[in-house]
């Protein structure tokens, strides 16, 4: 689900995985709480370009659990479809 920076003074420019250079991008990430998913939208994060990783900072983090825990508005609902794999 993407890694976390160890604070806000660490700069990355590495993928840790493959040595690929980070670029910053907006990203989508699925996020679980209390039994019920999130779809955060334009989050900020370091993506490898070579592999794809991506890295998350400390104020990325906060900002989700912020979107998760306040009573925020969504800005839509989706319909989502869970397939079981087993």
């Amino acid at each position: 689900m993407g890694k976390r920076f160890k604070n806000k003074e660490t700069i990355m420019n590495e993928c840790r995985m493959c040595k690929g250079q980070l670029e910053e991008q907006r990203v989508t990430r699925v996020q679980e709480y209390q039994g019920q998913w999130y779809i955060i939208e334009n989050l900020p994060a370091l993506v490898c370009r070579q592999c794809g990783d991506i890295y998350y900072t400390p104020q990325a983090h906060d900002r989700v659990i912020d979107l998760i825990t306040s009573d925020a508005t969504p800005v839509r609902v989706e319909h989502v479809s869970v397939l079981d794999a087993s």
